[in-house]
């Protein structure tokens, strides 16, 4: 009934809205899979199972509030992605799991470690972006899958990648109807990578390119 709702109750729902909505307004700005309303019910849902677990289990309130911890886990892996050689979601993943802790933190009554926490995440969310965009401009790995028909241009192709300052971490290498298919996993400078992908769309050898 609503007249068993105490003032700490009332507040963690209210501190853990606000709490997801801070959050989710940064997934939101990035177009993410979850969003403002996503970061809002996930925070709001660990705050009241944690509170309904202490008022089902007032003695052993840790057992329902545990299982949070694993829902949170098959819900933030749904999100993650593998595109190609790319895997994708991992961030928001990572955040879900955040989120829900904060939930579990309010309803725990650490108010205080919430607002830090919630503040901490919001900074590594806005700003550091900035400063990961800035280190892959200085060092940032990807793979190339190109498909050619000369065996000649494999030396010709990793001749290339040294001039413009990436170096190959590993190659694969294989033969298919007469054609040769490399996966390139290099890693460099943004520019340099800019390069490549320049030089390989130039290059009349190159029948396919992925990456």
């Amino acid at each position: 009934m609503f007249l068993d709702l105490t003032w700490h109750e009332v507040i963690a729902i209210t501190v853990a809205l606000l709490a997801g909505a801070l959050i989710g307004i940064e997934r939101q700005f990035r177009d993410k899979a979850a969003g403002l309303r996503t970061m809002i019910f996930i925070c709001m849902g660990a705050t009241l199972f944690t509170l309904v677990s202490m008022r089902l289990a007032p003695h052993d309130p840790v057992r329902v509030a545990a299982n949070i911890v694993t829902g949170v886990g098959f819900l933030g892996a749904g999100v993650i992605l593998r595109t190609g050689e790319r895997i994708v979601g991992v961030t928001t993943a990572s955040v879900i799991w955040m989120t829900a802790a904060l939930g579990m933190a309010i309803a725990g009554g650490y108010y205080l470690l919430a607002a830090l926490t919630t503040f901490l995440s919001v900074m590594v969310l806005w700003f550091f972006r900035r400063l990961t965009l800035a280190l892959d401009k200085v060092h940032e790995e990807r793979s190339y899958s190109v498909t050619f028909d000369d065996y000649a241009m494999l030396q010709a192709f990793e001749s290339f990648f040294g001039t413009v300052r990436v170096v190959c971490d590993h190659r694969e290498v294989v033969k298919s109807d007469g054609k040769m298919v490399c996966v390139w996993h290099l890693a460099g400078p943004l520019a340099a990578h800019q390069k490549v992908i320049a030089h390989l769309l130039a290059n009349p050898h190159v029948r396919e390119l992925r990456y």
